[in-house]
């Protein structure tokens, strides 16, 4: 993957080896997110680099996660899935609805990650979920 034109940051490379170690390979990168996915699921996550900036971890996960996945996430000491939808653009991966506009945008769940041990818990929760 061409990495010179939006590279990673340190933080992000940090994050993107921890995904690494837990089976996910970066597969798709532009300025906004970082897509993730797992060698043995379709579903792919993706890294909002915006937050990274700051060193905040937040993550999109497929707006259609089963209810058992998402009660192990909320379980988890660090993690918090925030209540409503967010859209972007570059989930491109992702179903599409309606949001405020004409057209269909990507939707996703937010899963804010309070630390890198979160994060890698979440990493661990998605992969066993495959």
């Amino acid at each position: 993957m061409n990495l010179t034109k939006h590279p990673l940051t340190e933080f992000e490379r940090r994050l993107v080896g921890i995904a690494d170690d837990r089976g996910y390979e970066l597969t798709h990168l532009v300025k906004k997110v970082c897509e993730l996915s797992h060698s043995r699921s379709c579903v792919p996550i993706y890294l909002v680099r915006a937050y990274a900036l700051r060193q905040v971890i937040e993550v999109r996960i497929h707006p259609e996660t089963p209810e058992t996945v998402l009660e192990a996430i909320e379980a988890i000491h660090g993690l918090s899935i925030n209540s409503e939808f967010r859209y972007h653009s570059n989930l491109r991966r992702f179903p599409r609805r309606r949001n405020k506009g004409v057209a269909e945008i990507p939707f996703a769940r937010a899963v804010g990650c309070a630390d890198i041990t979160a994060f890698d818990c979440l990493l661990q929760t998605l992969a066993a979920a495959c």
